[in-house]
C-alpha cells in the first residue's frame, strides 16, 4: 500500500490547520448552554464563537452576524436554514433563530454540523481509519437516471465513467476501492447500502448528476445523513421519518466532515455554483454503516452545465476534485486519531 500522506498545499487546508491548533492547544469545546425557542434546545451565536475561540459581529444588526478568526468566518442570517462558512454554503436543520436581540443556532446544528467541521476532535472516540473506499455510480441498467436526450447525457454514463475515473486515482493512492457496479446494471438501493456493510468499507461514496424541469438551474451540491430530529433540507416541519435513529446517524459528525471537504474541493476545481453542502435521508445514506456522501455533480438539463458534465475533460476534473476532497478527510482522520 502507498502512502495515504500525500503533500497538499497548505492554504488548501486552513480548516484543518484550525483543528489542529484547537487539537493541540486542549481547546475541546464544552456543551453549550441552551434555551428553548421554537420547541427546539438553542445556544446563541455569541456563546458558540466563545466556545470555538472565534469572535462575533454584526453585519446587520439583529439580523446577520459573524463568527471569525484568522482561519474561518461563518455568517449566520435570521430565519434561514443555512450559514456560510469561508464563502460556502452549509444547510442547517434548523432556521437561525432570535430572542432579546441575539441570534441562536440550534444545539442539534451545533453539534452535527458546526462542530464536527470547525472542531473534529471532539469525536475523536468515533474517528475510524480510512482505507476501503467504496464508490456507487448512481443509477444503471432499466434506471437511466437524469438525462438530456439532445445532448446524449444519461446519468447512468455519466456516473459509471466518473466512478471509473474516481477508482484510478484513489487506487493510485493506495487505497482499496470497490464499486456497486462496473457495468451498465440495474442495482436496487438497498443492495447498494447492503454491500458496502457486507465487504466493511470505510467509506461510501455515491455519484450523480441532477436534473430539473427549468434549465437555468446549475450548480454542485452534496447531502449527508440528516441527523436523527431534524428534518432534511428544504423542509422545516418533522415528520415520523425524521424522529427515527438509522444506522447512518452513528456516523453523524464524519459525514458532515467528509461532506464538506468534498463539496469545498468540487467547488475549486470547477468553479461551478454553490448549491451547498445538504442534509437527507437517501436510502444509500441512511443503511450505510460508514461515513457516506451522495454528491451531485452537476446540472444535465442545464446547457452549460450539461455540456460541461458530458466532456471527459470535466469529469476528470470532478475525479481530481472528489479525490482531493478524500486526502483532506484522510488527513484530519489521521490528526484526530493521533496517526
Amino acid at each position: 500500500m502507498r502512502s495515504l500522506h500525500r503533500k497538499v498545499p497548505p492554504e488548501r487546508f486552513a480548516l484543518v490547520w484550525l483543528t489542529l491548533l484547537l487539537l493541540f492547544a486542549g481547546a475541546l469545546p464544552c456543551a453549550a448552554i441552551t434555551r428553548q425557542l421554537n420547541g427546539n434546545a438553542y445556544v446563541s451565536l455569541g456563546e458558540v464563537a466563545k466556545r470555538l475561540g472565534q469572535d462575533f459581529r454584526w453585519v446587520k444588526k439583529g439580523k446577520t452576524a459573524e463568527l471569525y478568526s484568522e482561519w474561518t468566518t461563518m455568517r449566520f442570517t435570521i430565519h434561514e436554514q443555512d450559514f456560510t462558512l469561508n464563502g460556502r454554503e452549509i444547510g442547517l436543520g434548523n432556521p437561525v433563530a432570535s430572542n432579546k436581540g441575539e441570534l441562536f443556532t440550534s444545539e442539534l446544528d451545533y453539534n452535527k454540523t458546526i462542530l464536527p467541521i470547525l472542531a473534529p476532535q471532539v469525536y475523536k472516540d468515533s474517528a475510524s481509519k480510512l482505507y476501503h473506499i467504496v464508490i456507487d455510480p448512481g443509477h444503471g441498467g432499466k434506471d437511466p437516471g437524469a438525462q438530456n436526450p439532445k445532448l446524449g447525457l444519461y446519468e447512468k454514463n455519466l456516473t459509471l465513467d466518473l466512478a471509473k475515473r474516481l477508482e484510478k486515482r484513489l487506487e493510485a493512492l493506495g487505497y482499496k476501492v470497490t464499486l456497486t457496479r462496473t457495468t451498465d446494471k440495474f442495482i436496487p438501493l438497498e443492495d447498494r447500502a447492503a454491500y458496502a456493510n457486507r465487504i466493511g468499507a470505510d467509506l461510501f461514496l455515491s455519484l450523480h448528476f441532477n436534473a430539473v424541469g427549468t434549465p437555468s438551474v446549475h450548480g454542485i451540491e452534496t447531502f449527508a445523513m440528516t441527523p436523527q430530529g431534524q428534518p432534511s433540507s428544504n423542509r422545516v416541519n418533522l415528520t415520523a421519518a425524521d424522529k427515527r435513529d438509522y444506522p447512518g446517524n452513528k456516523n453523524d459528525p464524519w459525514n458532515a466532515l467528509a461532506a464538506f471537504y468534498i463539496q469545498n474541493e468540487m467547488l475549486k476545481f470547477t468553479g461551478a455554483d454553490d448549491r451547498g453542502m445538504k442534509r437527507a435521508r437517501f436510502v444509500v445514506l441512511r443503511e450505510v454503516n460508514c461515513p457516506a456522501v451522495l454528491i451531485e455533480g452537476g446540472f444535465v438539463t442545464n446547457p452549460t452545465e450539461g455540456r460541461n458534465v458530458g466532456s471527459a475533460a470535466y469529469r476528470d476534473k470532478l475525479a481530481n476534485a472528489i479525490t482531493a476532497g478524500v486526502l483532506t478527510y484522510q488527513k484530519t482522520l489521521n490528526r484526530v486519531r493521533g496517526k
